[in-house]
Protein backbone atom coordinates (compact mmCIF):
# COMPACT_ATOMS: atom_id res chain seq x y z
CA UNK A 1 0.00 0.00 0.00
CA UNK A 2 0.97 3.29 -0.77
CA UNK A 3 1.78 5.92 1.64
CA UNK A 4 -2.11 7.69 2.03
CA UNK A 5 -2.65 11.67 0.95
CA UNK A 6 -1.93 13.33 4.11
CA UNK A 7 -5.14 15.45 4.05
CA UNK A 8 -8.08 16.15 7.04
CA UNK A 9 -10.69 13.15 6.75
CA UNK A 10 -13.84 12.65 7.95
CA UNK A 11 -15.21 9.72 10.49
CA UNK A 12 -15.89 7.63 7.95
CA UNK A 13 -12.88 8.56 5.75
CA UNK A 14 -10.56 7.86 8.69
CA UNK A 15 -12.22 4.52 9.69
CA UNK A 16 -12.06 3.56 6.03
CA UNK A 17 -8.22 4.63 5.96
CA UNK A 18 -7.62 2.03 9.35
CA UNK A 19 -9.49 -0.65 7.69
CA UNK A 20 -7.24 0.01 4.76
CA UNK A 21 -3.96 0.29 7.13
CA UNK A 22 -4.98 -2.81 8.96
CA UNK A 23 -5.10 -5.20 5.88
CA UNK A 24 -1.90 -3.74 4.69
CA UNK A 25 0.08 -4.40 7.47
CA UNK A 26 -1.80 -7.61 9.86
CA UNK A 27 1.04 -9.30 9.62
CA UNK A 28 3.25 -7.30 11.39
CA UNK A 29 0.37 -6.28 13.54
CA UNK A 30 -0.82 -10.35 14.48
CA UNK A 31 2.91 -11.18 14.62
CA UNK A 32 3.79 -8.30 17.04
CA UNK A 33 0.54 -9.19 18.91
CA UNK A 34 1.24 -12.73 18.79
CA UNK A 35 5.13 -12.59 20.34
CA UNK A 36 3.87 -10.41 23.02
CA UNK A 37 0.51 -12.35 24.11
CA UNK A 38 0.42 -15.88 22.84
CA UNK A 39 3.42 -17.28 25.75
CA UNK A 40 0.60 -15.74 27.82
CA UNK A 41 -1.97 -18.03 26.29
CA UNK A 42 -0.07 -21.11 26.58
CA UNK A 43 0.34 -20.32 30.26
CA UNK A 44 -3.16 -20.00 30.59
CA UNK A 45 -3.98 -23.45 29.43
CA UNK A 46 -1.68 -25.15 32.01
CA UNK A 47 -2.48 -22.93 35.18
CA UNK A 48 -5.05 -23.82 37.49
CA UNK A 49 -8.39 -22.70 36.89
CA UNK A 50 -8.40 -20.58 39.93
CA UNK A 51 -5.83 -18.77 38.46
CA UNK A 52 -7.01 -17.86 35.59
CA UNK A 53 -9.02 -14.63 36.73
CA UNK A 54 -5.46 -12.93 37.56
CA UNK A 55 -4.35 -14.58 34.30
CA UNK A 56 -6.50 -12.68 32.80
CA UNK A 57 -5.31 -9.73 34.79
CA UNK A 58 -2.01 -10.32 33.70
CA UNK A 59 -3.30 -10.26 29.80
CA UNK A 60 -4.64 -6.92 29.75
CA UNK A 61 -0.70 -5.85 30.50
CA UNK A 62 0.48 -7.63 27.17
CA UNK A 63 -2.34 -6.91 25.44
CA UNK A 64 -1.93 -2.78 25.77
CA UNK A 65 1.58 -3.56 25.02
CA UNK A 66 0.48 -5.11 21.79
CA UNK A 67 -1.64 -2.18 21.02
CA UNK A 68 1.42 0.06 21.46
CA UNK A 69 3.66 -2.43 19.03
CA UNK A 70 0.46 -1.50 16.25
CA UNK A 71 0.55 2.39 16.48
CA UNK A 72 4.14 1.86 15.43
CA UNK A 73 3.39 -0.17 12.60
CA UNK A 74 0.22 2.20 11.97
CA UNK A 75 2.39 5.14 12.55
CA UNK A 76 4.80 4.27 9.48
CA UNK A 77 2.08 2.59 7.37
CA UNK A 78 0.89 5.86 7.41
CA UNK A 79 3.83 7.90 6.27
CA UNK A 80 4.58 5.27 3.53
CA UNK A 81 7.47 3.62 5.65
CA UNK A 82 8.14 -0.18 6.87
CA UNK A 83 8.77 -1.02 10.18
CA UNK A 84 9.48 -4.84 11.43
CA UNK A 85 7.15 -6.85 13.81
CA UNK A 86 10.36 -7.00 15.92
CA UNK A 87 11.28 -3.12 15.86
CA UNK A 88 7.85 -2.34 17.02
CA UNK A 89 8.04 -4.80 19.88
CA UNK A 90 11.77 -3.42 20.82
CA UNK A 91 10.25 0.73 20.85
CA UNK A 92 7.40 -0.49 23.16
CA UNK A 93 9.77 -2.61 25.84
CA UNK A 94 11.85 0.97 25.78
CA UNK A 95 8.84 3.34 26.34
CA UNK A 96 6.01 0.52 28.51
CA UNK A 97 6.56 2.59 31.32
CA UNK A 98 4.67 5.22 29.56
CA UNK A 99 2.72 3.76 27.97
CA UNK A 100 1.32 1.89 31.25
CA UNK A 101 1.35 5.24 33.16
CA UNK A 102 -0.85 6.74 29.99
CA UNK A 103 -3.49 4.06 30.25
CA UNK A 104 -3.98 4.01 33.89
CA UNK A 105 -4.04 7.99 34.23
CA UNK A 106 -6.86 7.55 31.21
CA UNK A 107 -8.39 5.18 33.20
CA UNK A 108 -8.60 6.79 36.35
CA UNK A 109 -9.43 10.17 34.36
CA UNK A 110 -12.49 8.84 32.49
CA UNK A 111 -13.54 6.19 35.16
CA UNK A 112 -13.76 9.53 37.67
CA UNK A 113 -15.23 11.78 35.28
CA UNK A 114 -18.00 8.95 34.61
CA UNK A 115 -18.98 9.17 38.45
CA UNK A 116 -19.09 12.77 37.75
CA UNK A 117 -22.67 12.27 35.86
CA UNK A 118 -20.95 10.89 32.69
CA UNK A 119 -20.80 13.61 30.50
CA UNK A 120 -16.82 14.81 32.32
CA UNK A 121 -16.21 11.15 31.92
CA UNK A 122 -17.00 11.32 28.33
CA UNK A 123 -15.03 14.66 28.11
CA UNK A 124 -11.99 13.07 29.19
CA UNK A 125 -12.27 10.08 26.81
CA UNK A 126 -11.76 12.96 24.24
CA UNK A 127 -8.91 14.55 26.11
CA UNK A 128 -6.41 11.63 26.43
CA UNK A 129 -7.55 9.60 23.40
CA UNK A 130 -4.53 10.09 21.53
CA UNK A 131 -2.13 9.83 25.00
CA UNK A 132 -0.76 6.14 23.39
CA UNK A 133 0.34 7.86 20.33
CA UNK A 134 2.05 10.31 21.56
CA UNK A 135 3.75 8.11 23.75
CA UNK A 136 4.86 5.88 20.95
CA UNK A 137 5.40 8.61 17.73
CA UNK A 138 6.59 11.52 19.78
CA UNK A 139 8.43 9.16 22.81
CA UNK A 140 6.50 11.50 25.65
CA UNK A 141 6.33 10.87 28.92
CA UNK A 142 3.15 10.20 30.38
CA UNK A 143 2.33 13.44 31.54
CA UNK A 144 3.69 14.90 28.33
CA UNK A 145 1.37 12.81 26.38
CA UNK A 146 -1.57 13.63 28.65
CA UNK A 147 -0.99 17.68 27.93
CA UNK A 148 0.37 16.49 23.99
CA UNK A 149 -3.80 14.65 23.53
CA UNK A 150 -5.22 17.62 25.55
CA UNK A 151 -4.18 20.16 23.36
CA UNK A 152 -4.82 18.36 19.88
CA UNK A 153 -8.61 17.41 21.37
CA UNK A 154 -9.47 20.77 22.11
CA UNK A 155 -11.90 22.11 19.48
CA UNK A 156 -11.98 18.40 17.96
CA UNK A 157 -14.19 16.78 20.61
CA UNK A 158 -17.29 15.45 18.34
CA UNK A 159 -14.63 14.28 16.10
CA UNK A 160 -12.72 12.48 18.44
CA UNK A 161 -15.66 11.23 20.22
CA UNK A 162 -17.66 10.48 16.86
CA UNK A 163 -14.45 7.88 15.43
CA UNK A 164 -13.94 6.39 18.66
CA UNK A 165 -17.50 5.48 19.49
CA UNK A 166 -17.77 3.89 15.84
CA UNK A 167 -14.48 1.81 16.11
CA UNK A 168 -15.85 0.90 19.58
CA UNK A 169 -18.96 -0.41 18.56
CA UNK A 170 -16.93 -1.88 15.47
CA UNK A 171 -14.69 -4.11 17.76
CA UNK A 172 -17.43 -4.80 19.74
CA UNK A 173 -19.86 -6.33 17.82
CA UNK A 174 -16.95 -8.27 15.91
CA UNK A 175 -16.19 -9.68 19.61
CA UNK A 176 -19.57 -10.64 20.09
CA UNK A 177 -19.88 -12.73 17.17
CA UNK A 178 -16.62 -14.90 17.90
CA UNK A 179 -18.13 -15.15 21.74
CA UNK A 180 -20.87 -16.35 20.18
CA UNK A 181 -19.66 -18.88 18.12
CA UNK A 182 -17.02 -19.30 20.75
CA UNK A 183 -20.04 -20.10 23.74
CA UNK A 184 -22.58 -22.18 21.38
CA UNK A 185 -19.40 -24.60 20.17
CA UNK A 186 -17.25 -24.73 23.34
CA UNK A 187 -17.88 -25.55 26.56
CA UNK A 188 -14.82 -25.81 28.32
CA UNK A 189 -13.46 -22.91 30.12
CA UNK A 190 -9.69 -23.28 29.43
CA UNK A 191 -10.49 -23.98 25.66
CA UNK A 192 -13.47 -20.78 25.18
CA UNK A 193 -11.01 -18.44 27.43
CA UNK A 194 -7.65 -19.70 25.05
CA UNK A 195 -10.01 -18.75 22.06
CA UNK A 196 -11.36 -16.03 22.77
CA UNK A 197 -7.74 -14.51 23.29
CA UNK A 198 -6.98 -15.92 19.73
CA UNK A 199 -9.90 -13.51 18.44
CA UNK A 200 -8.75 -10.74 20.63
CA UNK A 201 -5.25 -10.84 18.30
CA UNK A 202 -7.17 -10.63 15.57
CA UNK A 203 -8.92 -8.05 16.27
CA UNK A 204 -6.80 -5.99 19.14
CA UNK A 205 -4.96 -3.70 16.50
CA UNK A 206 -8.33 -2.17 15.13
CA UNK A 207 -8.66 0.22 17.53
CA UNK A 208 -4.98 1.14 18.06
CA UNK A 209 -4.97 1.67 13.93
CA UNK A 210 -8.28 4.44 14.32
CA UNK A 211 -6.62 5.85 17.04
CA UNK A 212 -3.43 6.35 14.87
CA UNK A 213 -5.17 7.78 12.18
CA UNK A 214 -6.91 10.13 14.04
CA UNK A 215 -3.83 11.24 15.80
CA UNK A 216 -2.45 12.14 12.66
CA UNK A 217 -5.83 13.62 11.19
CA UNK A 218 -5.95 16.19 14.62
CA UNK A 219 -2.06 17.00 13.52
CA UNK A 220 -3.38 17.87 9.94
CA UNK A 221 -6.41 19.94 11.02
CA UNK A 222 -4.70 22.16 14.25
CA UNK A 223 -0.98 22.18 12.95
CA UNK A 224 -0.87 21.60 9.09
CA UNK A 225 0.80 18.67 9.61
CA UNK A 226 0.17 17.80 6.26
CA UNK A 227 2.49 21.05 5.10
CA UNK A 228 5.23 20.54 7.26
CA UNK A 229 5.80 16.84 5.90
CA UNK A 230 5.59 18.16 2.12
CA UNK A 231 7.45 20.96 2.70
CA UNK A 232 10.22 18.68 4.38
CA UNK A 233 9.93 16.38 1.53
CA UNK A 234 10.61 18.74 -0.98
CA UNK A 235 13.81 20.12 0.77
CA UNK A 236 15.11 16.60 0.48
CA UNK A 237 14.62 16.74 -3.23
CA UNK A 238 18.05 16.89 -5.39
CA UNK A 239 18.68 20.10 -6.66
CA UNK A 240 19.72 19.97 -10.38
CA UNK A 241 22.64 22.55 -11.24
CA UNK A 242 21.45 25.11 -13.79
CA UNK A 243 23.69 24.64 -16.93
CA UNK A 244 26.09 26.85 -17.69
CA UNK A 245 25.46 29.62 -21.11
Amino acid sequence: MNAPALRARSVGEILDLAFQLYRSRWKQMATATGVLVLPLLVLEAVVPLEMLGMMETVAGLFFLAASAAVVVIASEAYMGREVAAADAVRTVGRRFLSVWGAAMFQGILVFLGLLLFIIPGIIAMALTFVMQQAVMIEGKTTNEAYQRSRSLAEGEFTHILLTGVLAFFIVMFAMMGFGAVIGLGVADVRLATLLTNVALIAINPLTAVVGTVLYYDLRIRKEAFDVSVATDRLAELPVEPVPAY
